[in-house]
C-alpha cells in the first residue's frame, strides 16, 4: 500500500469512524476497490489508533473531569453516588460490559465478515433504517443503567462492517430519550475502550517486515486529524437534531455495497 492510499484510508477512517456510516464497512468497500485480496486488519487497526488519538484530545475535559470523580470517590466513597462523573462511570463500564463480551466471543466470526461486500451492504441498509428512526422526536428521560446496558449491546452489534458503532450508540441514546448533547458525548466516551481494545487485540499481527512504515504514519495521523474535525461537525449535527441525515448516505452505500458484490 502506497502513501496515497494509506492517506485517503486515513481520511476514511477519521471521517466514518465517528459519522454514522461505519468506518469498517467503507474501508471493506475500498478495500475491494482497489483490489486487496486480503483484509488489511493490521493497517485497520493503526488506522483507529489514529482516531483513538483525536478522540482523547477532543475529550479532554471530559475525561479529566472523570479522572477526578473517580479519585473522589476513593477517598469520599459515601459522597460517590451524588457526583454525576461517578455515575457516568458506572454507566460507561457498564455499557462496555456487552461490548466486551460479544466482541470476545465472537470476534472470529466478525472478522469473517470484512471478506464480504454483500454483508456489508445488508448491514448498512441496516444502519440506515436505525437512523431514520431517530428522526422521531421522543419525549425526554434521565439514563438509566439499564439503558447503558442497551447501548452497550448496540455498540458490541456494531462490531459488524456495515453496522454503525456512532449510529447504533448516538441513536440507541435518542431513542431512549436522552439530551442530544448527553448522548453524543457518552457515545464519544464510551467508544475509547472498544477503540482501544480493538486495536490492542491486533497488535499480536503486527507485521515486522511491512514495507511501508513512513506512509502508515502519514495515515494514522491523517485519521486523527480528520476525526478530530469529524467529531466536532457530528457533536454540532446531534445538538441541532439532524443527525438521521446520515440515513440518506448509509442507503445509497449499502445499495453500493451489493451492486459490487
Amino acid at each position: 500500500m502506497n502513501l496515497l492510499i494509506l492517506i485517503l484510508f486515513g481520511i476514511i477512517q477519521g471521517l466514518t469512524e465517528f459519522f454514522p456510516v461505519s468506518s469498517s464497512g467503507h474501508l471493506v468497500l475500498f478495500q475491494n476497490l482497489f483490489g486487496f485480496e486480503e483484509p488489511q486488519i493490521f493497517v485497520y487497526a493503526m488506522l483507529h489508533f489514529g482516531t483513538l488519538l483525536s478522540l482523547l484530545v477532543f475529550l479532554r475535559r471530559d475525561l479529566h473531569s472523570l479522572i477526578l470523580s473517580a479519585v473522589k470517590a476513593v477517598r469520599h466513597p459515601r459522597q460517590a453516588l451524588r457526583d454525576p462523573g461517578f455515575k457516568l462511570i458506572v454507566m460507561l463500564s457498564a455499557a462496555s460490559i456487552p461490548t466486551f463480551l460479544i466482541g470476545y466471543f465472537f470476534s472470529n466470526f466478525f472478522e469473517s465478515l470484512f471478506e464480504s461486500l454483500s454483508s456489508v451492504g445488508i448491514a448498512l441498509l441496516g444502519t440506515s433504517a436505525f437512523l431514520f428512526w431517530t428522526k422521531r422526536p421522543r419525549d425526554r428521560k434521565p439514563p438509566l443503567l439499564w439503558h447503558a446496558l442497551i447501548i452497550g449491546l448496540l455498540q458490541g452489534a456494531a462490531i459488524v462492517p456495515g453496522f454503525s458503532r456512532s449510529g447504533l450508540t448516538i441513536g440507541g441514546a435518542l431513542l431512549l430519550g436522552w439530551d442530544k448533547s448527553y448522548s453524543a458525548r457518552f457515545s464519544f466516551l464510551l467508544s475509547i475502550p472498544a477503540i482501544l481494545g480493538a486495536a490492542l487485540y491486533q497488535l499480536h499481527r503486527i507485521d515486522l517486515g511491512f514495507q511501508s512504515w513512513p506512509a502508515l504514519a502519514a495515515g494514522t495521523l491523517t485519521a486523527a486529524l480528520v476525526g478530530y474535525a469529524a467529531l466536532r461537525y457530528l457533536t454540532s449535527l446531534t445538538i441541532r437534531g439532524h443527525f438521521y441525515i446520515f440515513a440518506y448516505y448509509c442507503a445509497a452505500a449499502g445499495i453500493v455495497a451489493l451492486v459490487l458484490s
